[in-house]
């Protein structure tokens, strides 16, 4: 038989200990950096730097803030705190939107990294790399060319992750190759990194449908190069990059895919 005292002490080993942070006072102010997250996730809502509302001024006005708090630091010291800041906030455009003011040129284009951005394959992380490209270039000019932001913007409606998201970015930048002049992709190194990865990934995934013989599946997806292939011009305008260019360069196969024409109701048959 159990004694008193031994099922006593059962009793209290299964009580539910409080957690540490119910220790402290309710009443304890936060940490600067806890703070600087709320107010500019508060502030910002659901906007994004692509937006008309975003409310530039105040997510500023917030890390302005959260510096005076800091006292007297070097720029190098601010670089570092910021982009720990950044690097911990989840949205991440609308960090740099509040930070990008506040920091040298260099520290905020070390935070753009494509390769560390987006993710390989799927792309997720595209978008949220779109807008901190935007956010930049409003609040750091020289860290980020307008012409970058000017693609970033439109590129946006084919941001997308999953198995869609190459031949979407793919599609969406023949449609700028197509409508801006752009003399060649070295002035868009990182969107040229995306379209290298972009063709490799689609060109993969055309290979397996073809593979699987999933041609209804794979004529969806090479829509857009054949409405590409009958919009080509007569003509090039000198001096500028086409879509066509980049394709033939990049993936050969291209003109074959958009130039072919299965039999749908046949391929649905099968």
């Amino acid at each position: 038989m159990r004694s008193w005292r031994s099922s006593r002490t059962e009793v209290h080993a299964s009580e539910p200990k409080l957690p540490s942070w119910s220790k402290k006072s309710l009443f304890a102010k936060p940490r600067p950096s806890e703070e600087w997250h709320e107010q500019i996730d508060f502030t910002a809502g659901a906007h994004r730097p692509s937006e008309q509302k975003f409310q530039w001024s105040l997510v500023k006005r917030h890390t302005d803030h959260y510096i005076k708090k800091k006292g007297k630091i070097t720029q190098a010291e601010i670089d570092v705190k910021l982009a720990s800041l950044i690097e911990q906030h989840e949205a991440r455009d609308v960090a740099i939107a509040a930070c990008a003011h506040a920091m040298s040129p260099k520290a905020v284009r070390a935070l753009l990294n494509v390769e560390l951005n987006v993710a390989p394959t799927t792309f997720f992380g595209l978008e949220m790399y779109l807008q901190s490209l935007i956010a930049a270039n409003h609040c750091s000019p020289t860290s980020v060319t307008e012409l970058e932001a000017k693609w970033a913007r439109q590129l946006l409606p084919y941001a997308d992750h999953g198995a869609n998201a190459a031949g979407r970015y793919l599609e969406g930048v023949c449609f700028m190759l197509r409508t801006t002049d752009t003399p060649n992709m070295n002035v868009l190194p990182d969107f040229a990194i995306l379209v290298r990865r972009a063709l490799k990934t689609y060109a993969t995934r055309l290979e397996g449908m073809k593979l699987r013989c999933q041609w209804v599946a794979a004529y969806g997806v090479v829509a857009w190069m054949t409405t590409l292939a009958q919009n080509t011009p007569a003509t090039t305008p000198p001096g500028s990059l086409m879509p066509e260019h980049l394709m033939d360069v990049q993936f050969p196969l291209w003109r074959i895919w958009a130039n072919w024409r299965p039999n749908i109701e046949r391929s649905v048959q099968l």
